[in-house]
């Protein structure tokens, strides 16, 4: 009986045993898979803080992307290996790689190149139809959305980068009120390039004849345009303008914006602005101002600028022969009815591209008025800088430089061959 009874404790504790020895085996596989797990979350962490950190490098937001990668400091010092070790850190790895890519940043020397557009043709057989607006003033001063599409991607390859326009001057410290050229940094190669939009107003005139309608806010918080399709459907889209081709063009090819610089975008006061009639004391206007208002905040969010183009767009600008009176009435009318809703602004591009004098006591108006940047119209890129005004040419990219100056544009930004839009007419000088 009690070797029975031997036998059975033996039993019971060989049971025990083999039970402690499952049960820890289980212990240490179930920690071994918790680990697992968390390395596994740590590294896919890693990832995707890697992965954005080098989309804001790639868009030169260097001083961002570290500042991320540095968030969280338990994967600074992670390699994957208990205790961690700073030498074989990813983060830390990429911290480096991207502060060196800061470093090699030079000082740009070069002129800077400002291209300027009128709203894209949408639908170059209504443009361009004789119909309403004579075809010629489309063919001489417009570029077509395929036109606009294709040369977005000769000028990345030529090494432009698009640089805010407000960021070429800055306040002199040595001479309160006064201004000077600001140094720019860029990668080794890259070059800055401002585009701005003449006339975002879409003006009564031009809608039957191909062009978008208005900017609009959608759903998703971007900007798109309102587009009467050819069968007459009210549709948005997101290639009905510059400004949303472009914007998608950047969020594609991130290295083709200067931390997120898109363009600046010149409004009159004429018939409103961004496709809304909030000057004209209808009775929606108040709607209206504050439909413009989001969409601009949109755009200024998004890395587009707002520029001063006159408010009345009157002839007198063309010919050279504006009055004081005149001057004063536009530049004050332009504060009062259009900055309200898209924001101050101290850039003016000139309506017609008419030149500045700075010995001009009229248009001493404009830097008087706090304007600091003034953009007109020719082919000369060196800027000229006044004590309190800056002047930065621009040159305008339509079917009448595509045609006369076909071989300086093709030099300078796109083969003109391989962008033209077959759609257009001969031109008529």
């Amino acid at each position: 009986m009690m070797r029975i009874r031997s036998i059975a404790a033996v039993c019971l504790v060989a049971a025990l045993l083999v039970a402690a020895v499952v049960f820890a085996y289980a212990k240490n596989a179930e920690n071994a898979a918790n680990e697992a797990s968390r390395a596994a979350e740590t590294e896919a962490r890693i990832g995707t803080l890697i992965a954005e950190a080098d989309r804001l490098a790639l868009g030169h937001f260097y001083a961002e992307a570290v500042e991320l990668l540095e968030s969280e400091p338990e994967l600074v010092t992670y390699d994957g290996h208990s205790g961690g070790n700073v030498t074989g850190s990813a983060i830390t790895l990429k911290i480096d790689e991207i502060k060196e890519k800061k470093g090699v940043l030079v000082r740009y020397e070069g002129h800077v190149e400002h291209i300027f557009f009128h709203s894209l043709i949408i639908y170059p057989e209504l443009a361009f139809d004789d119909y309403g607006h004579p075809a010629n003033g489309y063919n001489m001063w417009m570029a077509t959305v395929r036109e606009f599409k294709a040369m977005l991607p000769e000028l990345h390859s030529r090494g432009y980068v698009l640089y805010p326009l407000n960021e070429f001057i800055e306040g002199d410290p040595d001479n309160p009120g006064k201004v000077k050229l600001k140094d720019i940094y860029l990668p080794p190669g890259k070059k800055p390039l401002v585009i701005s939009v003449d006339d975002v107003n879409y003006y009564d005139y031009m809608k039957p004849d191909g062009f978008a309608n208005r900017l609009v806010l959608g759903e998703d918080g971007r900007v798109w345009t309102e587009v009467v399709t050819m069968e007459g459907e009210t549709v948005l889209t997101r290639d009905g303008d510059v400004m949303p081709i472009l914007d998608d063009y950047v969020a594609m090819h991130p290295d083709f914006s200067w931390r997120g610089a898109k363009g600046t975008l010149a409004l009159t006061g004429y018939q409103g602005a961004l496709g809304y009639r909030i000057t004209d004391d209808l009775p929606e206007e108040a709607v209206w101002q504050g439909q413009v208002k989001a969409v601009a905040d949109a755009l200024k969010a998004d890395g587009w600028l707002f520029a001063c183009h006159s408010y009345t767009h009157n002839g007198y600008f063309r010919t050279g022969k504006v009055t004081m009176q005149q001057m004063q009435y536009d530049t004050d009318r332009w504060k009062e009815k259009i900055a309200p809703w898209v924001g101050e602004t101290d850039i003016y591009i000139s309506p017609f591209g008419w030149k500045y004098s700075n010995a001009d006591a009229i248009h001493r108006y404009i830097p008087d008025s706090g304007y600091r940047l003034f953009c007109p119209v020719g082919m000369n890129s060196r800027p000229v800088v006044y004590d309190d005004i800056a002047v930065m040419y621009r040159v305008n990219i339509d079917g009448y430089t595509m045609n006369t100056w076909a071989a300086k544009l093709s030099e300078a930004y796109f083969n003109v061959e391989d962008v033209i839009d077959p759609a257009r007419p001969p031109l008529i000088l």
